[in-house]
């Protein structure tokens, strides 16, 4: 199993690669740098500052003429007007992307659009986001297994239709309508909940019930027709007749049986939502104003604040890497037909 990990990690580098070079073409060679300028600095930025932030930027550096220029413009009557090449040069692509793995290597993503270091505020935001996500996560998952088995174990009585209608009725619930519906009446009209806001420490708790609520309510459903399923596929395998004809309980061969080797798909269904927790519910967080990942991300490319959105994009795609290699692991832990090599 070890040889097998350090493999996997050895992809890492290469598809982190591959995914900071798509970043780059889309960030720094698509879009013009004197675009990037204009949208930070506005449309009514003059030619000067735009060509100072290229160059704060690493984009673009002065010639001698050129700051010459530059520095006699404070008594000039008129702006002048900067030449390309004679002025400032450009830097060329191949030292750029130099920085940005540079950069990258060193979780360095520069300053958002407020001048905050981007690290810092991502690191921020994740806290919010896991407080929203990690016990909503926990609190479907465990509801929708149990009902998943719950169902199974009563399949086709009277008990398997209500669950399984009752989810169909949510998932029928448009989750927008059910968000305002929540804020309107439970938060705004009836007083339960406070409509939005966020606060640091155990105050947050009061801010975050509401949407806790709301998340395990939407997806309720989904969680419980797929684990349904899955316990229903396993509980018609060969092995539990088996199970059943050596005089075992019911209670037993679901729990001790089929619960296990129906933990493969629920782990790759859990790996594969793990890794958009640190990015929270995009959503929920922009209806309650959570200061998390989720309302930060929108707020970024709301804003073309490049450096967040680039920073979210290269750490999703590592936790996904991470998450797909604990995913083979755990798959070898809870089945032991399963093996890494």
């Amino acid at each position: 199993m070890l040889a097998y990990i350090l493999r996997k990690l050895a992809y890492v580098p290469l598809t982190l690669f591959g995914v900071i070079l798509i970043t780059f073409i889309l960030f720094f060679m698509v879009t013009s740098p004197e675009s990037l300028a204009r949208q930070r600095l506005g449309p009514k930025a003059s030619q000067t500052q735009v060509i100072e932030w290229m160059v704060n930027a690493g984009y673009v550096s002065w010639t001698d003429d050129g700051e010459a220029k530059r520095k006699a413009a404070a008594e000039a009557p008129e702006p002048p007007v900067f030449e390309d090449g004679v002025d400032f040069t450009r830097t060329s692509k191949t030292v750029l992307f130099g920085r940005y793995v540079r950069d990258i290597a060193a979780f360095d993503y520069g300053l958002d659009r407020r001048d905050r270091p981007v690290m810092r505020v991502l690191y921020e935001g994740m806290w919010a986001s896991l407080a929203l996500t990690l016990p909503a996560f926990l609190v479907s998952e465990f509801l929708g297994l149990f009902f998943g088995l719950f169902a199974a174990l009563y399949r086709q009585t009277r008990i398997d239709y209500v669950l399984v209608v009752t989810a169909i009725l949510v998932m029928s619930i448009n989750s927008i309508a059910l968000y305002m519906f929540g804020q309107k009446f439970l938060a705004a009209e009836w007083n339960y909940f406070p409509v939005s806001h966020f606060a640091d420490g155990f105050g947050a708790l009061r801010y975050l019930m509401l949407p806790v609520l709301l998340y395990v309510f939407v997806t309720y459903g989904e969680h419980l027709r797929f684990n349904r399923i899955v316990m229903l596929d396993e509980a018609n395998q060969d092995y539990v007749r088996t199970a059943r004809a050596k005089g075992l309980n019911e209670n037993a061969v679901l729990f001790k049986h089929v619960l296990r080797n129906g933990m493969i798909p629920l782990i790759t269904r859990w790996v594969v939502a793990i890794p958009g927790l640190y990015l929270g519910a995009l959503v929920l967080e922009q209806f309650f104003s959570i200061p998390g990942l989720g309302y930060l991300t929108v707020d970024a490319i709301a804003n073309s604040d490049v450096n967040v959105v680039r920073a979210t994009v290269v750490l999703g795609a590592i936790s996904f890497m991470l998450s797909n290699l604990a995913s083979d692991v755990l798959y070898a832990v809870v089945d032991p037909r399963v093996k890494l090599g």
